[in-house]
Formats: C-alpha cells, sequence, structure tokens
C-alpha cells in the first residue's frame, strides 16, 4: 500500500485537531487521545464500506466481513509507521500491558471529531478509506508523543482495541450536533 502527501498531511492534521480538541494546553491522557485517533480510523473505514443500515442507533455494533478484512489493514498501518518513527513495541512486555480507557466513549469521541475531520479529508481530496489510514498514521504518531507518559505496548492495544471498535460500530451521523455533556468538546 502506498501512503499519499494527502495522507500524510491528513495525518498531521488529524494529530494537531486531537492534541488541540482533547488536550488541554496539549496536556492530553494518551489513552483518549489514541482511543481517538484508532476511533476515527474505525469509523472512516466503516464509513467506506458505504452499508445501508435501518433504524440502527450510534454506537451499536454492526459485525461484517468488510470489516474482518479491512480492519487488520489499520493494525499493518500502525506497524509500518511506528517502525518508521522509530517505536518499535517490545514482544516481551506484549502480554504484560493492556489498553487504557479513553474518558470518552465511542459516540462522545466521534461525535467531537468527525466533522472536522471530514474537512480535513476533504481538504486532502481522501476518499473515506484513505482518511482511515490517514487516521491510523495520526494514531501511530499519538503513541509516540505519549510514550513517556503511556507505554507503547499499551498505546498498541489501545489503538488496536479502537481500530476495531470503530470498524465495527454504527457511528453518529455526520453533523449531528455535538452533546455538551463532556467539557473537552
Amino acid at each position: 500500500m502506498q501512503i499519499t502527501k494527502e495522507q500524510n498531511d491528513a495525518a498531521g492534521s488529524i494529530v494537531e485537531w486531537i492534541a488541540n480538541e482533547i488536550g488541554n494546553n496539549r496536556q492530553l491522557h494518551a489513552g483518549t487521545a489514541i482511543a481517538a485517533g484508532a476511533r476515527l480510523a474505525g469509523s472512516f473505514m466503516f464509513r467506506s464500506f458505504n452499508f445501508n443500515l435501518n433504524n440502527v442507533s450510534p454506537g451499536a455494533p454492526v459485525l461484517s466481513e468488510e470489516a474482518n478484512e479491512k480492519g487488520p489493514v489499520l493494525i499493518n498501518v500502525l506497524v509500518v509507521t511506528l517502525k518508521n518513527l522509530g517505536v518499535e513495541p517490545d514482544a516481551g512486555k506484549m502480554n504484560t500491558h493492556s489498553k487504557v480507557e479513553s474518558s470518552l466513549t465511542f459516540v462522545e469521541t466521534i461525535l467531537g471529531l468527525q466533522d472536522q475531520a471530514q474537512s480535513i479529508m476533504n481538504q486532502n481530496n481522501l476518499n473515506k478509506e484513505q482518511m482511515a489510514y490517514s487516521c491510523a498514521i495520526a494514531t501511530a504518531s499519538i503513541i509516540k508523543e505519549c510514550q513517556n507518559d503511556l507505554p507503547v505496548e499499551s498505546g498498541f492495544h489501545t489503538a488496536v482495541y479502537g481500530f476495531i471498535e470503530g470498524s465495527k460500530t454504527y457511528p453518529p451521523e455526520l453533523g449531528t450536533p455535538k452533546t455538551k455533556n463532556k467539557s473537552i468538546f
């Protein structure tokens, strides 16, 4: 898979957007920031499947063969990007570290970030699948930036869970007003 300049540009914009939106003076809760990037990646991948679903509520699970096929590609993008950034999870520590909980639910995360992410996608002339890969690249960058606060192995597990969650969960419709119950949005 070839990552384009536009996808890398979008990834950089996503990192900045998450840092500014979730962070307080760029001070991030590492698990929330990593989950945000990964959930966006999974959600854009889900949207690329173009399912025609009726009577499904945001946050409902939607299992599909498409997610089973494309979800692992997001993990591969994460692994390659981490390696390119000089960050490699320690295989010996992978079983001793687990994912970190986000301070936001899936729906809160997507509602807070999806519309700006779509604008970034459009500005860079990307389709939804390409944007999913850009968000996976952004997630790797966030893991690298947060490695002093969170072990890389925990960041990796958090990202993988977010990819799965995003690619198998019905997202809120684009343009849905954000809820005001979380102060970070």
